[in-house]
């Protein structure tokens, strides 16, 4: 009895964290798979430092080769399940990006990715979104503040933008990657 009591005092030990070390839930991308649709936008992606856990960035560049009146948004939110295949969802939003655009505050789960993808960034920020050159630059996926609901695993997010009365897909983007828990030293 001593014995399972010291056994389980010592495994306990195990998974303790300093107490002065505040811990944070991350995404460590390992691969981004884009499907865009040529005839009104082009975007190119990079994932650098994707071998590294806390120093990964992706760049954005995107071509938009007409207006575009109107755009519907989803970001969709799966856990991989134990299988390493299968995916089991957790959360969808969709919204109007130009109502977004004017009251950011209207989706405060889209807000958090949309403060993030501002900063030193070039992208649309009116409608009707005008032709050009656009792009989302360095952003730090471990900068992004994810919520409390979503479980330290494997997971797939989904980004994707439709536009007009049919929702024809102008791009559609997947992350994959790993939630992982570490100190706030190791953000540093």
């Amino acid at each position: 009895m001593l014995r399972t009591r010291i056994g389980t005092l010592m495994l306990l030990s195990l998974y303790t964290y300093p107490a002065e070390a505040f811990l944070k839930l991350i995404p460590v991308l390992s691969k981004i798979v884009i499907k865009d649709n040529t005839n009104i936008i082009n975007v190119t992606r990079i994932l650098n430092n994707a071998d590294t856990l806390t120093q990964q960035t992706v760049t954005f560049e995107m071509e938009i080769h007409r207006d575009i009146k109107d755009m519907k948004a989803t970001f969709s939110y799966y856990v991989v399940g134990l299988d390493g295949s299968s995916l089991n969802h957790i959360i969808t939003r969709t919204v109007d990006v130009c109502a977004f655009v004017k009251r950011p505050t209207m989706d405060r789960f889209v807000k958090k990715f949309y403060d993030e993808m501002q900063r030193n960034n070039r992208i649309p920020t009116k409608c009707p979104i005008a032709k050009g050159s656009y792009y989302i630059r360095n952003v730090k996926p471990t900068s992004v503040q994810l919520p409390g609901i979503f479980p330290e695993s494997g997971f797939a997010f989904d980004n994707n933008y439709y536009t007009g009365i049919n929702s024809e897909p102008l791009v559609e983007c997947r992350f994959y990657g790993r939630l992982t828990r570490v100190s706030d030293e190791m953000l540093a």
